[in-house]
């Protein structure tokens, strides 16, 4: 999925009764949704943090009403499914690994998309794990997960410093974003290491 995080913070704005600028500051440039991420706070205690900041009482923006808000902002990329089916193919197993809260991954599994109804063999959730890429934590915990020695880990993502960290632990990794870039960049490892349908 891609996501627009203006588009959460016009959401909060608008329901909240602030400025988006505000909304911004403290949803994001706080650092409150890092800490959201990564497991340190609940979704209540997010919600709360939250409001407290912008001076909102709780009862004018239910947690549900506030959580949902934050999580409308991500479009489905339909040609990423054909990319995973492919990939599920070649290989036999796909995992996600993501930076992400309890509030998002929810929204998006809730969706009628097909790549929200994807059934990952591992799921490695930052929230989850209590770390997030490029925190090396994180790259054992799907190591763990996945039951693999970490070469036989391909892990696509568009971040490089994501990409790095993973290089560091053995993984093949690859820096790419879009469905058709990330397909060409899978496609290439897996000629490199022979691996065919």
């Amino acid at each position: 999925v891609s996501f627009d995080p203006e588009r959460a913070c016009q959401n909060v704005a608008e329901l909240a009764g602030v400025s988006v600028d505000q909304a911004r500051m403290t949803i994001y440039e706080s650092g409150s949704l890092d800490l959201y991420e990564s497991g340190q706070l609940t979704s209540h205690a997010f919600w709360t943090l939250i409001l407290d900041s912008i001076e909102v009482k709780q009862a004018s923006l239910p947690q549900e009403v506030f959580l949902d808000a934050i999580s409308d902002m991500f479009t489905p990329i339909d040609a990423m499914v054909d990319v995973v089916e492919f990939t599920r193919r070649r290989v036999g197993r796909i995992g996600v690994l993501s930076n992400t809260c309890p509030a998002h991954w929810n929204w998006v599994r809730r969706q009628p998309w097909r790549i929200s109804q994807i059934d990952y063999d591992v799921k490695i959730l930052s929230y989850e794990v209590r770390s997030m890429k490029p925190d090396s934590n994180i790259y054992m915990a799907a190591e763990q997960a996945a039951r693999v020695r970490p070469d036989q880990i391909l892990f696509v993502d568009d971040k490089a410093e994501n990409v790095d960290a993973a290089k560091r632990r053995g993984w093949i990794a690859q820096q790419c974003s879009g469905a058709e870039q990330t397909k060409a960049c899978i496609e290439r490892v897996l000629s490199v290491l022979n691996v065919t349908d």
